[in-house]
């Protein structure tokens, strides 16, 4: 496991910031932190630069076209936070918070969802107790729209899962299409058994998905998209990398902080860089897809003299 701090170290010391056995100041660790961020959110958008992808598996609602995604903060409140409670007491409910909302707070589980809300209580998921008391702080909410999944930056691939009684478990491809492309279809309400064909916007803070035909019986949305590459909260927070990506990392943040330190990097750290990064974006990119011909085109010629007696056709 890497810590923030791990990262932010090993790039000091590449561009001779630290010596070896040396750590940043508390300053200087949080001015990096900043850096090690922005870095990866860019790296984010990078579809190379991905680790992997990630399967959202969503439910289709009748007649419905258009679907928000995401799950942003929207706002937060003061209420005090129990252990071993569920139940989050003392809060004025703020405007917005609604069922399913996210929870985000010391001591409160990261997956803790809203399952009630009382006069001056918010209860989340049952099975995560809160892990500390922390009288009276501020516990952050987010708001989730039809699919509250962190806002994708793109779709890659996607299909259509029936879950009707007596077809379950049918899958059925649907394409990724351009504005252009949905933008051509005449007949945009037609309704179908199943969505052929998704169009995803990428608006903020929530993104769009449209489908079509539009859904007419009990069906799922399995949809992959690029994984977001988290942010570090702290310091300390801890993450486990493949290979490569801790070098590759250390390497391009000592680039980004070099300038903050009045440093010339040198032209072999860029080298080094540019490698490191190189090789993870050779290891991230797709296969080339197999193409396919029409065997009688592809046929191998006859192996005897019957063409003579057809002259060259079935």
């Amino acid at each position: 496991m890497t810590t923030a701090l791990d990262l932010i170290t090993g790039a000091l010391r590449k561009i001779n910031v630290l010596a070896s056995g040396e750590v940043p100041s508390g300053a200087e660790a949080a001015d990096a932190l900043v850096v090690l961020n922005d870095m990866i959110d860019t790296w984010s958008t990078e579809h190379l630069s991905v680790i992997n992808n990630t399967e959202n598996i969503m439910t289709f609602q009748n007649g419905k076209a258009t679907y928000t995604v995401g799950n942003p903060v929207t706002g937060s409140f003061s209420g005090i936070v129990t252990q071993g409670s569920n139940i989050i007491t003392g809060v004025t409910v703020p405007a917005g918070i609604i069922l399913g909302s996210g929870l985000a707070a010391p001591g409160i589980p990261s997956a803790a969802v809203v399952t009630a809300i009382g006069a001056n209580t918010i209860t989340f998921t049952p099975a995560l107790p809160a892990t500390a008391t922390f009288p009276a702080q501020l516990v952050s909410f987010t708001v989730p729209g039809d699919f509250p999944i962190a806002r994708p930056l793109r779709v890659t691939n996607a299909y259509t899962r029936l879950t009707t009684s007596g077809q379950s478990n049918i899958d059925q491809p649907c394409d990724i299409w351009t504005l252009d492309q949905y933008s051509g279809i005449g007949l945009k309400t037609q309704p179908g058994p199943w969505p052929k064909v998704l169009f995803y916007n990428p608006g903020f803070p929530y993104s769009t998905i449209t489908v079509w035909p539009v859904p007419n019986g009990a069906a799922e949305l399995h949809m992959w998209t690029d994984a977001i590459i988290a942010d570090f909260a702290t310091l300390t927070d801890t993450v486990s990398l493949p290979q490569g990506y801790s070098r590759a990392i250390k390497l391009s943040l000592a680039l980004e902080l070099a300038p903050e330190y009045g440093k010339q990097p040198p032209a072999l750290l860029g080298a080094q860089a540019k490698k490191a990064k190189d090789a993870l974006r050779a290891l991230n990119a797709s296969p080339p897809t197999p193409s396919s011909y029409d065997g009688g085109i592809v046929a191998p010629g006859r192996a005897d003299a019957g063409w003579i007696l057809h002259g060259g056709f079935e």
